[in-house]
């Protein structure tokens, strides 16, 4: 996420060069352009195989802690392990129910009679807030870079926004990724104790 925050600015600083200061010539522009898009697809591609990966590991993650509490034995679940993963592909559905799913997750790994009276902390809204307003600008980010007509006059104006819409979206994702883990170090502390059940099924 740092080297894609790095690359936009180098894309940003590179357009603004040219378009609005005019340091470069329209032909060595041109050389520094063709290089800036192979540096932004290799890194675009690197990016895309980071982000996969963690999917894949957190989702991993998110089952297995989900799968330990059940095999606790902590009553009142109502979030099995696959939806613990699964909720996060549902539209809409996945606004709200993997929160609802990591929370009952963390407040079950501490195998308490009365679990669901436990309080979340303040990292839990921090996570959700900051996924959700990543993908937001994602979102926006990718519709505006799809609308871009590259033959328009002032066409690297919006590169530029989708650059900064990208760039914030790295850096909600960069807080994110350090809420998530707070949870996630508390899960395994609590859990660490009963991961022999696992091995016994």
């Amino acid at each position: 996420m740092f080297v894609n925050i790095i690359s936009n600015f180098m894309q940003i600083n590179l357009f603004d060069q040219y378009f609005e200061k005019g340091l470069y010539s329209y032909d060595t522009f041109l050389v520094l352009a063709e290089k800036n898009d192979v540096r932004v697809s290799i890194v675009g591609i690197v990016f895309l195989i980071t982000i996969f990966s963690s999917v894949f590991i957190i989702g991993r993650w998110f089952y297995v802690a989900a799968k330990i509490n059940h095999l606790s034995g902590v009553e009142g679940l109502s979030v099995s392990p696959g939806w613990a993963v699964g909720w996060y592909f549902i539209p809409f559905a996945n606004i709200v129910m993997p929160y609802i799913s990591l929370r009952e997750t963390f407040k079950a790994s501490f195998n308490k009679v009365e679990w669901n009276i436990e309080k979340v902390p303040y990292v839990f809204p921090l996570w959700w807030t900051t996924y959700i307003l990543s993908n937001f600008c994602s979102s926006v980010s990718t519709r505006v870079y799809l609308s871009i007509d590259a033959y328009a006059p002032n066409a690297w104006k919006d590169f530029n926004l989708s650059s900064y819409l990208d760039i914030i979206a790295d850096l909600l994702l960069i807080i994110n990724a350090f809420a998530l883990m707070r949870i996630i170090v508390t899960v395994h502390n609590n859990q660490k104790d009963k991961n022999f059940l696992l091995r016994q099924t």
